[in-house]
């Protein structure tokens, strides 16, 4: 009699240890998993778009400093996984501060490592625009020139593209490029 009930005891106790080790490596939302793999430095105000790709999704979000210390706001995206709505995981990320310029754009190429243990590498172009003459903005994506959507929101219009491959350029209502980033 003993013996079932430590033998039940044991296997309550191991379902619970297992429960909290997926739980505790986890968080509710891609706003909680990108505050968290910040350490606590930032908080992020909004997630703007949420794009999925074969290794997770990319979101991007802007984002204020904690203690205030910068006085820009940032941008932002970054790589999480979720196996579903509730459960993400932070992978790596990236900030540039919006600032009063006419756009403030970065390119990056991140290397991270998959489950499986593959070294992937993964083209970024994002940023701000707060020029009102810049209609659309292209960069290469897989060898070829491309439009990048913009995102209009109530805070203000982004862009963003993965495998996108520099120069950024910036153009008016008929194609004559404004200014550009890269080269």
């Amino acid at each position: 009699m003993l013996k079932r009930k430590t033998t039940q005891f044991s296997m309550h106790l191991l379902l619970l240890l297992v429960v909290f080790v997926f739980t505790g490596c986890s968080y509710e939302s891609p706003a909680e998993a990108i505050n968290n793999g910040w350490s606590g430095e930032i908080k992020v105000n909004d997630v703007l778009s949420r794009q999925k790709t074969d290794d997770g999704t990319i979101v991007l979000f802007t984002a204020q400093d904690v203690d205030k210390s910068e006085k820009f706001k940032k941008l932002g995206f970054a790589l999480v996984t979720g196996q579903n709505d509730k459960s993400w995981e932070f992978i790596f990320s990236t900030m540039i501060a919006m600032t009063d310029d006419s756009f403030s754009a970065r390119h990056n190429v991140f290397h991270y490592e998959t489950e499986k243990g593959n070294v992937q590498e993964m083209p970024i172009a994002f940023g701000i625009l707060k020029n009102e003459n810049i209609a659309s903005v292209t960069a290469e994506v897989k060898n070829e020139k491309k439009e990048i959507e913009i995102l209009s929101t109530k805070s203000g219009r982004y862009f963003y593209q993965v495998n996108a491959w520099g120069p950024i350029k910036f153009l008016d209502e008929n194609g004559e490029v404004i200014d550009r980033y890269g080269t």
